[in-house]
């Protein structure tokens, strides 16, 4: 968010274009006005928007790229701009020109007979008064057009600050530009560029399985980078290569991309616009998908090409793919395939010890499956070695606790095997001895033993998946007062309907009213129904949940977890909320589905990399296709 302010202050203190008042009316030939705007930086790339009442003269301010950052080792040049401008008046089949100078030179100054009167790509021209060691930055390309908006090119050669001039022209003649957006991209993009996992601007790694590529996209931008085309995907056999600059899908330009949660990029982000295009042509019968690309490595006037890319999976899919019918089993045995194929000898799956291997045996528990009990048991072994005694666990104690404690808890309820119970017994009578009085008086959870994080505020995201492991344990017949412990504090987080709240529950009390919910919420009013106890309450706290549901990915840094453990309480609690949700959502699991291996990771809003990208992906969607079946008590009970 520290980007925001400046970048709003440069927006609104945009200077109004001479003679605005004859924009209206005028031709084009009589717009001479300019606009001075000065580009913000979002995480390195700026974007920026004119109005409608806009001239066709432009001035571009591009901040330096910042060198200085070795963790990510972004190099300062190899930074290119992307022109777009929606043109007024202008016929579809004219030749746009345009024409870009370093503001410290003077246009008459620039020799242009170099670039001759055919399309090519501008070498650096040095103003023959100048006495700048470093060449201005000057250019004319022919633009690419696209659904009346004509798209240039311009290479950054250094990382250096510029000031551009722009000027559009056809035939000689000025242009009215209706709106224009520059936005910056990098030569060679990469996962290095991502966004922090708490952050919701990104920008955001796009995981596209099922058309075999990864692609960085970016807030407010109209075009998605490629990062990565997977050697014989559907991608690179169409052409496709890393550096594409992806501007349509299925013939449909791409919109301004909202990174932050909600309707705007559920409904209008770029990874949507890829997920809705391949359920469309599913649902259609057609074979391929078409992405409109610039190559911005090929020189020369920027030339639009189209990739036809064939679809590894021919359909049909149900309405509640991928939970059941047409589709659906092919899914479910690519995700158990690739968890099995990647557990480790020690029952562990890359990312972290804390959490995977109780959600990887979780999500192979949930099959039913008994020929999986084998991998399970490996995974059993692989925690209790870890953590022999829960007691004696400090730092992030309280998640590992938890996913440990729902593991064995569901694993000794599905097999009767009571060596697990010890360690489950241990837990449940150690937590209660372990918290601190929070800011409001009240005994409270932070990460782990240690004490309470944000100024005694505390935190309700662990407390929450240790409610479901109290609920658990009662079930496998082990005394566990962990809720009755907390509950003032969770009652006192929570956003109570009957005082005007939202019903769902806050990331502490001081946060109880805001968006942010999704986990959280839906493990509370689980844990809720598994103690049969107060369970009137559960559905009150899901009722933000149905209705803002485009939210469920915004989990503070525990993005795909915190959306398939929200949905699997959803489908116990509300099951009528979860049948009417999940059709909304499977273009998403059709777009990062790749058909004979999994699913592919993304980073929206708040991702959680560092549990292992692709791990905990497929294994959380696994454990939350335990829905369908009697595999996990918690998934199932008491429906």
């Amino acid at each position: 968010m520290r980007w925001l302010l400046p970048l709003l202050l440069a927006l609104t203190s945009l200077a109004a274009p001479a003679h605005a008042d004859l924009l209206a009316e005028k031709g084009p030939a009589e717009l001479s006005g300019s606009k001075t705007v000065r580009l913000s930086e979002v995480r390195g790339e700026a974007f920026l928007t004119v109005g409608k009442r806009a001239a066709a003269g432009l001035r571009v301010a591009v901040p330096a790229r910042p060198d200085s950052d070795s963790k990510k080792k972004l190099a300062a040049d190899g930074w290119f701009l992307v022109v777009e401008a929606d043109l007024r008046k202008a016929k579809a089949d004219a030749e746009v020109w345009v024409r870009w100078k370093d503001a410290s030179t003077e246009w008459d100054a620039i020799d242009w007979s170099a670039f001759g009167e055919e399309p090519r790509d501008p070498e650096p021209a040095r103003s023959a008064g100048s006495e700048s060691s470093a060449a201005p930055i000057a250019g004319r390309v022919q633009a690419s057009a696209l659904a009346g908006r004509v798209l240039a090119l311009i290479s950054l050669p250094d990382g250096a600050a510029h000031e551009l001039d722009l000027e559009f022209e056809n035939r000689g003649r000025k242009l009215a530009v209706r709106a224009a957006r520059v936005m910056r991209f990098h030569g060679a993009p990469s996962r290095a560029m991502r966004g922090k996992a708490n952050g919701p601007f990104g920008p955001d790694q796009l995981g596209c399985g099922m058309l075999g590529f990864t692609a960085l996209t970016e807030h407010q931008h109209t075009a998605f980078n490629l990062i990565d085309v997977r050697r014989g995907g559907p991608a690179a056999a169409a052409g496709l290569e890393r550096g594409d600059l992806v501007l349509a899908v299925a013939g449909e330009p791409l919109g301004q991309s909202s990174l932050a949660p909600g309707w705007d990029w559920f409904e209008g982000s770029h990874e949507a616009a890829l997920g809705r295009a391949i359920e469309r042509a599913l649902e259609d019968g057609q074979p391929t998908v078409d992405l409109t690309y610039l190559r911005p490595s090929d020189g020369g006037a920027p030339a639009l090409r189209t990739a036809s890319i064939s679809l590894p999976f021919e359909g049909p899919i149900g309405p509640r793919f991928p939970f059941s019918g047409p589709g659906a089993d092919r899914f479910r045995a690519d995700l158990v395939g690739w968890t099995l194929g990647h557990q480790k000898r020690n029952g562990s799956w890359p990312g972290t010890d804390a959490v995977n291997p109780a959600v990887g045996a979780l999500a192979l528990l949930g099959t039913g499956d008994d020929q999986h009990l084998e991998a399970v048991k490996r995974s059993v072994d692989r925690v209790m070695e870890m953590n022999p005694s829960p007691s004696e666990m400090k730092g992030l104690a309280y998640w590992s606790i938890a996913f440990h404690g729902m593991l064995l808890c569901e694993y000794h309820l599905r097999t009767g095997d009571e060596s697990v119970l010890p360690w489950i017994q241990e837990a449940a009578r150690w937590l209660p001895t372990t918290t601190h009085e929070c800011k409001w008086g009240m005994q409270a959870f932070g990460h782990g033993p240690d004490g309470l994080p944000y100024g005694n505020k505390a935190l309700m995201a662990p407390t929450a998946h240790l409610l479901v492991f109290d609920a658990l344990a009662r079930r496998a017949g082990v005394e566990s007062r962990i809720w009755e412990h907390i509950e003032p504090y969770v009652r006192h987080s929570w956003s109570n309907p009957e005082g005007g709240g939202h019903g769902a529950m806050g990331y502490n009390a001081s946060y109880r009213d805001k968006g942010e919910f999704w986990s959280r919420t839906g493990l509370c009013a689980l844990a809720e129904v598994l103690r049969e106890e107060r369970a009137d309450l559960a559905p009150l706290l899901c009722v933000l949940m149905e209705e803002r549901h485009p939210w469920m990915l915004n989990s503070h840094a525990y993005g795909e977890p915190g959306a398939a453990l929200g949905l699997l309480s959803l489908a116990v609690v509300k099951p009528k909320a979860f049948e009417e949700i999940i059709p909304q959502w499977r273009w998403r699991f059709l777009c990062s589905w790749e058909p004979g291996y999994g699913l592919r990771y993304s980073t929206p809003h708040m991702g959680a990399p560092y549990l292992g990208e692709e791990s905990i992906v497929n294994l959380v969607y696994l454990m939350l296709l335990s829905t369908e079946n009697d595999g996990l008590l918690m998934s199932t009970a008491p429906r």
